[in-house]
């Protein structure tokens, strides 16, 4: 991961600090135990009172990413909807790549989760300077490929965060409509758990 030489900001001035230059990991550490700074996702911090939403998680983790993988790679699943505000910071990104595109030297990025996918034209979305699946996307990609005790709360609150337009039919619709899915039936039994409460 990068070091930044000065504070990163996304629009509206908020920083986003990395360790380096004017600060070292052990001074943000001690503004972040004094209340100063909180970690947004890996090692990056942003000023404690910054309004938390899309636009700062998506550039926070943007500069975290070198630049080819910022390039190249879309945020998708639980990273993705940790960016919409609706799962835990990820440890590890994940990252996903037009299977169209080789994706060996991203593979040896450490930190990141990286997998071969297909984009339709409305999968991908930017925020901040980070390419992300779209709130639709994600969720069927949560619901095929997620774990369950990860992907059901995710979904859950996807589906209950007005601003992203998803209803349960919406997602199950997108799910059928999908060709040939190795895991489309246990997808069908995720969102059948959501629909049973």
């Amino acid at each position: 991961m990068p070091s930044a030489q000065q504070p990163l900001h996304v629009p509206g001035g908020t920083p986003v600090l990395l360790a380096g230059l004017p600060f070292t990991a052990v001074e943000l550490q001690a503004m972040e135990a004094d209340g100063l700074l909180r970690r947004s996702v890996g090692d990056a911090y942003v000023p404690a009172r910054a309004a938390d939403g899309p636009d700062l998680r998506a550039r926070t983790l943007a500069v975290l990413l070198p630049d080819r993988v910022r390039a190249r790679a879309v945020a998708g699943r639980l990273t993705a909807a940790w960016v919409f505000g609706c799962a835990p910071a990820p440890e590890a990104p994940v990252m996903l790549v037009e299977s169209s595109h080789r994706i060996s030297r991203l593979r040896s990025t450490s930190r990141l989760l990286v997998h071969e996918v297909s984009f339709g034209p409305f999968d991908v979305i930017e925020l901040a300077g980070l390419q992300v699946t779209a709130p639709l996307r994600t969720a069927v990609d949560l619901a095929v490929h997620g774990e369950d005790r990860h992907a059901v709360p995710a979904l859950r609150r996807m589906l209950a965060q007005p601003g992203l337009g998803l209803t349960l039919g919406l997602v199950a619709r997108a799910l059928e409509a999908l060709p040939r899915q190795p895991h489309k039936e246990r997808a069908r039994r995720t969102l059948a758990r959501l629909r049973a409460g």
